[in-house]
């Protein structure tokens, strides 16, 4: 996959934050300044870029999908294995959970802080649309068995807990 400039420049900055806290302090604060444009947007009858933002969650999904594959080592068979993936992605973007279930088939991630969750509220589809599209898109391009169920439970909606379900079929 060709990607552009700014492309590159942004997965640099998503692989840096894993490590580096002022890399990761960055990026958070870019996705929740693009986050509020997305429900300043909204409010005003928009849509462009949430599309935008799906289209983009897609492409970083696919282009991410393959290196942190052979980054993490994961056995794109086993759903707790591939769970890895998750959590390589909630210390990149500061967020907090726990798996509440680890099986070859299925896995369940809880995630209780995230510092989009309160901006989201404007826009929950930037969870259920977007984070979902991402997250399909990595672990799709992993292994085409892959599902993840639709995400009913967003702190962005208010309950206590984003809740993914990830499933082998």
């Amino acid at each position: 996959m060709k990607i552009s400039a700014v492309e590159r420049a942004f997965y640099a900055l998503a692989f840096r934050a894993e490590t580096d806290a002022r890399a990761r302090a960055v990026l958070v604060a870019l996705v929740k300044a693009f986050f509020r444009a997305i429900v300043v947007e909204k409010r005003r009858g928009g849509n462009r870029l949430m599309q935008f933002a799906r289209v983009a969650s897609v492409r970083f999904g696919r282009w991410r999908a393959p290196i942190l594959r052979d980054r993490l080592k994961l056995d794109v068979n086993d759903m707790a294995d591939m769970g890895r993936l998750q959590d390589w992605e909630d210390r990149v973007f500061d967020v907090t959970g726990e798996w509440t279930e680890r099986g070859r088939d299925a896995a369940i991630k809880c995630e209780t802080v995230c510092p989009f969750a309160e901006i989201a509220k404007g826009a929950p589809e930037i969870c259920s649309d977007v984070i979902h599209a991402l997250e399909t898109a990595t672990f799709a391009e992993l292994n085409p068995r892959y599902r993840l169920v639709p995400l009913a439970r967003l702190l962005s909606k208010g309950d206590a807990r984003c809740e993914f379900k990830h499933e082998l079929r």
